[in-house]
């Protein structure tokens, strides 16, 4: 048995309107809508990747709705996710002052060692965050960072296929047991 038949929870966190739908749809779709559809609860959606072993991995991706509402049924979502995109609009400060919550909402309930990338959306759009004071910022969350843009689709495959890697070498013990 390999990791052919590893599936994984990913969950989608940040503020309403940064891009988490967008970054979904775009990894799952290839396409990118300029409708912009509030996320009630959660939506769910699958993509696979292939890892550099040649093994596939499985991406149950979990879209939460960033919206205060929603906010007290999302750490239902975070139970046993291997994976967090925590996504910020690099255009907007206050989506970025939001990632210490969300970052501290996946560690206090989530499962640990959870592997956590921060991603600045929207960078086909002219950037109003320093990208070195964010790198500095996860450095010191100790998470991953990439920039993408879900418009024109800029590093999304690259940001699922670094993650998959990342939890492949974290959880390669516990991924074997835990999918028969």
């Amino acid at each position: 048995k390999n990791a052919q038949d590893t599936k994984v929870k990913i969950v989608l966190l940040g503020d309403s309107g940064v891009g988490k739908s967008s970054i979904a749809l775009y990894l799952c779709h290839g396409r990118f809508s300029e409708k912009h559809q509030v996320t009630i609860g959660a939506a769910f959606l699958h993509h696979n990747i292939e890892l550099k072993n040649g093994a596939t991995m499985k991406l149950h991706i979990w879209d939460t709705g960033g919206q205060e509402r929603f906010r007290s049924m999302a750490p239902l979502y975070y139970r046993d996710a291997y994976g967090a995109v925590v996504v910020y609009d690099s255009n907007n400060v206050e989506s970025f002052d939001s990632l210490k919550y969300w970052i501290n909402e996946i560690k206090s309930n989530g499962p640990r060692n959870c592997c956590i990338m921060v991603v600045a959306n929207k960078k086909d759009l002219p950037q109003k965050l320093n990208s070195e004071m964010v790198m500095k910022f996860c450095e010191q969350e100790n998470v991953s960072f990439i920039e993408c843009s879900a418009k024109t689709g800029e590093n999304i495959t690259t940001l699922f296929e670094k993650l998959a890697s990342r939890i492949y070498s974290r959880f390669k013990e516990v991924l074997y047991y835990n999918n028969p």
